[in-house]
C-alpha cells in the first residue's frame, strides 16, 4: 500500500524549484565569498553548493517538461547523456592536461569536488539547452 502511494505522488511544483534554487544560490554565494576573502578557494565544498544552485535552477526550467513525462522528455534526458559523455570526456583530458603541464596543486577532495561539481552542472544545463531546440 506504501508503495502505490509513493508511486502516485506528483513532482514538487516550478515555485519549488525557484524558491530552493534562489535560496541555493544565496547560500553558495555566501560560501564563496568567504572562501574567496579567505584566500582558500577552491576548498571543495563550495563549487558542490554551486553546482547544487544551477542544478535547481535548470529544474525550474525544465519543470513543464520532466512533469509531463512524455516521449519528449525521455529523447532530451538519452540525448542530454549522450552528449554530457563527450563533453566529460573532454573535460577529464583538459583537468589531465591542467594537472600534467602547471605546477597546480589540489587534495583529492578538491579534485573529486571539481569533477562532480562539473558533472552535475554539465548535466543539467545541457537538458536545458536541448529543451530549447527540440
Amino acid at each position: 500500500m506504501a508503495v502505490q502511494n509513493f508511486a502516485s505522488l506528483k513532482a514538487p511544483g516550478k515555485g519549488v524549484f525557484t524558491g530552493l534554487a534562489i535560496f541555493h544560490t544565496a547560500v553558495a554565494g555566501l560560501f564563496v565569498l568567504s572562501s574567496v576573502l579567505s584566500g582558500e578557494f577552491p576548498l571543495g565544498h563550495e563549487l558542490m553548493l554551486t553546482s547544487m544552485a544551477i542544478m535547481l535552477w535548470c529544474l525550474s526550467a525544465l519543470h513543464p517538461h520532466f512533469a509531463a513525462d512524455d516521449e519528449r522528455w525521455r529523447r532530451i534526458r538519452e540525448r542530454g547523456m549522450f552528449y554530457n559523455y563527450i563533453v566529460l570526456l573532454i573535460f577529464l583530458a583538459f583537468l589531465v592536461n591542467v594537472f600534467a603541464l602547471t605546477p597546480l596543486e589540489m587534495s583529492g577532495y578538491q579534485t573529486v569536488s571539481v569533477i562532480a561539481s562539473f558533472l552535475v552542472s554539465s548535466v543539467f544545463i545541457t537538458f536545458v539547452i536541448l529543451s530549447k531546440r527540440m
